[in-house]
């Protein structure tokens, strides 16, 4: 582990290094993202998932776990500075992940005249997500930890039990469809090893890109907020993006969608709190946010949520329609870049 420390160190020294180190763990991060999507098709058939809720859980937790706990590590060390930085970094890849995964993945979707999602997987999951970030703003406003973190959790458990009830009824309702796909890999056996050295590749890319984050932080003299809000919320949610444009590629739609808000989902409902509640709990340490002061950027989060649902309540989407998305994105750059200067 010492070594592999060092070595990150090493990835950041100067501009060569950190522009060679980032093209090296993308590359090693489009095998690992690969891998990894192989393994949870075969699982998502073997279990008989719609690809919906294969894209909400597995897609989105298994990208989202190695982040965790690059960034938790992080913030444990630097607890004092960490807490706005932490609500940036989930607020920032929130948004990136609602605004540019669907921008890649419609563009990255083979069927080229129509696009239609299933509407009752977008109902679901966006009003899901929008509930979790309305705990969440409340939790920040009023600062009562003990029963936002509750709340937090039972909205994600609700969630995974909407998914089950769903699941259960495409199986009665597409019977046929899901027996097929079972049988395209009842023979196949998952390989966890695939799965694990997958997310370990993932755990390295976050790693190096944190660092390589940080040189650009201290050496362009940008603010923490912007490297929190932009850079480190984009490199946390390349993995993302990655799975789900491979999904896409595969018809799976559905699949990719899901992904983008179901890492939102649990970002929100389990990423976030759980330092907060060790600070608070167990380190006796009491961390606020000014809830006033970040009012702008949680307008955005709130807007880019409704922005998804209205575009994907279109009945034919064409991947022109993708542009509103990077259209959108950029608008909240351009604030960023306005605010700060």
């Amino acid at each position: 582990m010492e070594f592999l420390h060092h070595l990150i160190e090493y990835t950041a020294q100067n501009w060569y290094t950190v522009i060679l180190s980032f093209i090296v763990v993308m590359a090693v991060l489009n095998f690992a993202t690969s891998k990894l999507e192989g393994e949870l098709v075969v699982i998502w058939k073997k279990l008989k998932l719609p690809d919906w809720v294969r894209g909400g859980t597995f897609d989105a937790i298994s990208s989202s776990l190695p982040e965790l706990l690059t960034v938790f590590v992080w913030l444990m060390s630097f607890w004092a500075a960490g807490l706005e930085i932490w609500i940036w970094t989930v607020s920032g890849s929130a948004i990136f992940n609602i605004l540019i995964i669907p921008f890649f993945s419609i563009l990255a979707y083979k069927w080229v005249k129509k696009i239609s999602p299933e509407k009752s997987g977008v109902n679901r999951d966006t009003i899901f997500y929008l509930f979790s970030i309305i705990v969440f703003l409340l939790w920040l406003y009023f600062w009562d930890l003990l029963i936002m973190s509750i709340c937090l959790i039972w909205v994600y458990f609700w969630y995974l039990f909407v998914l089950f009830l769903d699941t259960e009824k495409n199986k009665k309702l597409s019977k046929k469809l899901v027996n097929e796909a079972f049988e395209e890999v009842k023979n196949t056996k998952i390989s966890y090893w695939t799965i694990f050295y997958s997310l370990v590749l993932i755990y390295l890319w976050v790693e190096v890109a944190v660092a390589c984050a940080s040189f650009v932080w201290e050496n362009l003299w940008i603010s923490a907020m912007v490297v929190s809000l932009v850079i480190l919320a984009a490199v946390t949610s390349i993995p993302d993006t990655l799975l789900s444009v491979k999904s896409a590629k595969k018809w799976m739609i559905n699949a990719s969608l899901s992904n983008a808000v179901g890492s939102n989902i649990f970002d929100i409902c389990i990423w976030l709190w759980v330092p907060i509640f060790i600070w608070v709990a167990f380190l006796w340490l009491n961390p606020k946010v000014d809830f006033a002061q970040n009012a702008p950027i949680f307008v955005f989060l709130v807007a880019s949520v409704i922005f998804y649902y209205w575009i994907l309540q279109k009945k034919n989407i064409k991947k022109i329609d993708s542009l509103w998305f990077l259209m959108f994105y950029l608008w909240f750059l351009g604030y960023l870049v306005r605010i700060s200067v």
